[in-house]
């Protein structure tokens, strides 16, 4: 593979410890331009109307998950021109595994917008809802915020820390002794996921939120403001402002 043809990310790892997951190095697809990313990435859904496939999860619990599903992601189209329409098996737009086939208990991923397709169209999931039968702390309030987090990047949406205009400064020495410790990963993979900022055409933008249901938690030491002020964030569990700012700009009502 050639420096110069386009790498295909899976955009979330978000499992509960707030650490990237731990399935592997990105996806890569070197026949696939993949959609732009920024705040909001450029791979905006033309139809007002998304088909999400569940293409597992049969039993009692992923009988619960997809309840969760149908509840949550219309919670973005409250103030968005979007509306899911759930069906069994793959779709051509979005489809959901539940269960730990491919990647094990925790895995919550999902790749943007549109770059979805690429995934659903050949048999493969383009999101991952692989939640613990077993975790007490598999709760509604737990579902919120993974679910609303994933839905928010198949809509388009970008991690908020990965920002281009972030105004953080990381401490690159604690981050990477507290993603490899985490993870195993090595510098070049914690950059990728954790420290590099998207780089492609930003179509739209709101201020830097860090309550944002798209921003990881991150502890103190990680990374502090411009000003040297520490940066932390914790658990975001719901919208902000700013996201369904942003959200009903790309996709207008009206």
């Amino acid at each position: 593979m050639s420096a110069d043809q386009p790498k295909l990310f899976s955009v979330c790892a978000n499992p509960p410890n707030g650490g990237p997951a731990t399935y592997g190095p990105p996806k890569i697809d070197p026949a696939v331009k993949p959609g732009t990313k920024a705040a909001m990435a450029d791979v905006r859904w033309e139809s007002p109307v998304v088909m999400v496939g569940f293409t597992d999860g049969n039993n009692a619990w992923g009988q619960t998950l997809r309840d969760q599903v149908r509840r949550l992601a219309p919670v973005w189209s409250q103030f968005a021109n979007i509306t899911f329409e759930f069906v069994e098996g793959f779709t051509d737009d979005i489809t959901i595994a539940f269960e730990p086939t491919q990647f094990p208990y925790g895995t919550y991923s999902s790749y943007l917008g549109t770059d979805s397709r690429m995934f659903s169209r050949t048999g493969r999931p383009s999101m991952n809802l692989i939640f613990d039968p077993n975790n007490p702390g598999n709760n509604d309030q737990e579902f919120q915020r993974v679910i609303l987090h994933e839905f928010g990047h198949a809509l388009g949406l970008i991690h908020e820390h990965m920002r281009p205009d972030r105004p953080i400064v990381w401490n690159q020495q604690a981050v990477y002794n507290y993603y490899h410790n985490l993870t195993g990963w090595d510098w070049p993979m914690i950059q990728a996921q954790v420290v590099n900022p998207y780089d492609r055409n930003i179509i739209d933008q709101t201020p830097f939120d860090p309550q944002s249901i798209m921003m990881y938690p991150f502890q103190a030491g990680l990374a502090t403001y411009e000003d040297g002020t520490p940066f932390v964030t914790g658990w975001n569990m719901g919208l902000t402002q700013s996201d369904v700012d942003l959200i009903a700009r790309v996709y207008p009502k009206g």
